[in-house]
């Protein structure tokens, strides 16, 4: 499996770790309702992780997955026709184009990390990620004739995450509150 992920989205989530947990000693130093104190860390440390440690694409000999910050979506190969780099990385199927969160624009930085490979991290801008990704899109199969009697499936899969949506809002509503607290 290849993992390729953007490593200054997580350097920038590591920074707002860091942020996070240096938040806690100065809110409990500066008087106030101790117990209210870690929630602002609490939602940094979450969105960050969330929108910026996360997301990811992940490529397999069966399928392409996209973690992103809403959903998770997997698409067998066959479903993805084209792989675009116009304004970042998109994934075109026969659902349409999927946009991804991980590129955004052409110029972003990404990384490949291959499972049991040699070395480290190759890095990679987006034209390069492209290729990587269309190296697995297979040629479309030539039809000389009526479609075949049976198909064999090839899903197209989508998770949404709602829990972490819903937890950024109410995490982000009662640091809100919290902050106001201080």
């Amino acid at each position: 499996m290849t993992t390729i992920l953007a490593p200054g989205m997580r350097l920038l989530a590591v920074v707002l770790w860091v942020a996070a947990v240096a938040l806690v000693p100065i809110a409990l130093l500066s008087g106030g309702t101790p117990w209210l104190a870690p929630v602002p860390s609490v939602f940094i440390a979450f969105v960050a992780w969330a929108v910026l440690w996360r997301p990811r694409f992940e490529l397999t000999p069966e399928h392409l997955r996209i973690v992103d910050v809403r959903r998770t979506s997997t698409y067998a190969w066959r479903r993805v026709t084209e792989v675009r780099t116009k304004y970042g990385i998109e994934i075109v199927s026969s659902e349409g184009v999927r946009r991804t969160w991980l590129a955004t624009r052409n110029t972003a930085r990404l990384s490949a990390v291959v499972d049991g490979g040699p070395g480290g991290a190759d890095h990679l801008d987006v034209e390069a990620t492209a290729e990587r990704i269309r190296a697995f899109v297979p040629a479309p199969p030539a039809q000389d004739g009526p479609p075949p009697a049976t198909v064999t499936a090839a899903p197209i899969t989508h998770r949404a995450h709602g829990w972490t949506v819903l937890a950024m809002i109410v995490l982000g509503v009662v640091a809100t509150m919290t902050a106001a607290q201080f």
